[in-house]
């Protein structure tokens, strides 16, 4: 099964060129990031709804600014 399947398909390919553009990384590696994703949104939405469900809009939106989050500090 493949998580990318749960996107709806109008959003699967801006959010991995936002992960892209968010962590300075080519589309294949953001390609694997985003569906790398799936699990530990799954647990942030379990530990009390901290996200909403994954492939939703809220993951979309989120999902690359935390990653540029990530990015910022990293460097």
């Amino acid at each position: 099964m493949d998580p990318l399947d749960d996107l709806p398909e109008e959003f699967r390919s801006e959010v991995i060129a936002a992960v892209s553009a968010a962590l300075e990384v080519d589309l294949e590696a953001a390609e694997h990031i985003v569906r790398a994703s799936e699990p530990m949104w799954n647990a942030l939405e379990d530990a009390g709804g901290l996200v909403d469900s994954w492939g939703g809009g809220e993951f979309c939106y989120l999902f690359p600014k935390m990653c540029a989050a990530l990015k910022a500090t990293a460097t």
